[in-house]
């Protein structure tokens, strides 16, 4: 992960010469320990959060005083972590017996320094988003100061494409597939673009009718990181047009950079007309709403069944894309602002900018994707396998059973209430204040689907197809109770 980023030097310069590779070093060694196995993971968890949280900080907020000082002592932590995860591989009985309790005492000591830390990083946050909304508003952008509000709540920070290697191969032949629309019929559609409907990295999202009276989502393409936006334009043009499953959004039609569509250029330059693709409307909006609008009375919010059958149909559109073609499709930014609900409240899965198709057991990938949502061994190494897509849904499930964002969740604490047989107390009230015995048991069967979905050892995760076995079970329990 450090080395594959370009601030990971300045940054690793700013908090501890070595924090990248101490990182790296406790996630290797607590999977392999055959000791206090259990306390290495909570503990690599914890690290592995704080190797999120600091990739994505800019480095001037980290050359302030008043943070570097708090973050003096980071790197002193993280090496006695490394020593103490180190001391649990292989060891024998006799040290299990004499030690086991002096090494538990050690564990809580040094995570309770980690957590230290980790409550520094919402007010190095707050320093870091206020510094970059000003520069954002001190730059005019053209196009983008249209009146609208957006309907998409704040998200989390993507990770910007490196280099020049995510370029997914485009097969020009499948374009017939879908309509090609000129920009001009694009901004009837949208009444000069007057209806702002969502907003990200790529740029906007409008809302529009075409000549039939069909309603649909006009994704805009911004100026900005013109390399990025070619890409992140080719993969849905690439993936969607042969993809067809009732989870998945549907791709009506394109409009590319230019009047006169021939190749996509390789740039685009500032001054022409923006690329745009056409989708299905979903009326509902999406699930990150849903869970994170304290205000909503939604049938997501206040059901349980509900919740699990949306579930159930992103995994399901995660199984077909892993199934449906002779290389697996792997999205690489599965998350639930990337969960549209349509007027059924069926869920689609939506925004293939990053999606790639698998190469076999040694495709390494350029890095990219949201902060929280990435396994571990692709945001250390760019390495992809089919449980990529895997970890990230059960972050996804995580947000759901909880109702809180992915920033604010520990999976230990999960594994541990689930160990204890006290899930409810960290479910979220909305759906049922008081579970019943059948709500609960479907709830439980997710929540343990979901702590394996999130094992930092990709080999322990469960394929999709047996999630997607789960949550049918789930579900038939849900139902149970209407």
């Amino acid at each position: 992960m450090w080395n594959a980023l370009g601030q990971a030097a300045t940054v690793a310069q700013l908090v501890g010469a070595d924090v990248g590779g101490l990182i790296t070093m406790i996630i290797q060694a607590a999977i392999t320990a055959q000791q206090n196995k259990k306390e290495c993971e909570q503990l690599a968890r914890r690290v592995f959060t704080v190797g999120e949280l600091l990739q994505h900080l800019d480095p001037e907020v980290l050359r302030r005083p008043e943070i570097r000082r708090p973050l003096a002592g980071l790197e002193d932590a993280l090496r006695e972590a490394h020593e103490l995860v180190m001391v649990c591989q292989d060891k024998n009985a006799m040290y299990r017996l004499v030690l086991s309790r002096r090494q538990a005492e050690k564990f809580r000591d040094v995570q309770s320094r980690i957590d230290s830390y980790l409550l520094l990083f919402p007010v190095i946050s707050h320093l870091d988003v206020t510094r970059r909304l000003d520069r954002i508003y001190n730059i005019l952008l053209p196009n983008d100061t249209a009146a609208g509000t957006s309907t998409s709540s704040l998200s989390m920070p993507q990770i910007a494409v490196q280099g020049s290697q995510y370029d997914p191969n485009i097969d020009w032949k499948k374009l017939h597939e879908v309509q090609v629309f000129t920009f001009k019929e694009l901004t009837m559609a949208t009444n000069n673009f007057a209806q702002r409907i969502g907003q990200g990295g790529f740029g906007s999202v409008y809302m529009g009718w075409l000549p039939d009276g069909k309603e649909v989502a006009i994704k805009r393409m911004n100026n900005t990181n013109a390399r990025r936006i070619e890409a992140e334009f080719k993969a849905e043009l690439t993936i969607l047009p042969s993809i067809s499953h009732k989870h998945i959004v549907r791709l009506f039609g394109y409009c590319v950079p230019q009047e006169k569509h021939q190749l996509l250029p390789k740039l685009w330059k500032k001054n022409e007309k923006q690329g745009c693709l056409v989708y299905e409307f979903t009326e509902n909006r999406s699930l990150d709403i849903h869970l994170h609008d304290r205000t909503s009375s939604s049938p997501v919010t206040a059901s349980w069944k509900m919740r699990i059958e949306i579930l159930l149909g992103v995994s399901r559109a995660i199984e077909y894309l892993q199934s449906y073609a002779e290389r697996p499709v792997i999205h690489r930014d599965v998350k639930s602002s990337n969960i549209l609900v349509d007027a059924g409240w069926a869920p689609r899965l939506t925004d293939f900018g990053l999606a790639l198709t698998w190469e076999g057991p040694d495709h390494t990938d350029s890095i990219v994707g949201t902060f929280g949502y990435m396994a571990p061994e692709y945001a250390f190494s760019g390495t992809v396998n089919l449980t990529t897509d895997v970890y990230s849904f059960g972050v996804v499930m995580l947000e759901v059973l909880t109702g809180k964002r992915q920033s604010y969740l520990y999976e230990q604490v999960w594994e541990e209430m689930i160990e204890a047989g006290e899930l409810w107390k960290v479910l979220d009230r909305r759906p049922a204040a008081e579970p019943t015995p059948r709500q609960l048991e479907a709830v439980e069967l997710v929540a343990q689907a979901a702590v394996r979905c999130v094992s930092l050892d990709w080999e322990a995760r469960p394929s999709i197809s047996e999630v997607v076995a789960t949550l049918e079970t789930a579900l038939e329990l849900a139902r149970c109770d209407g």
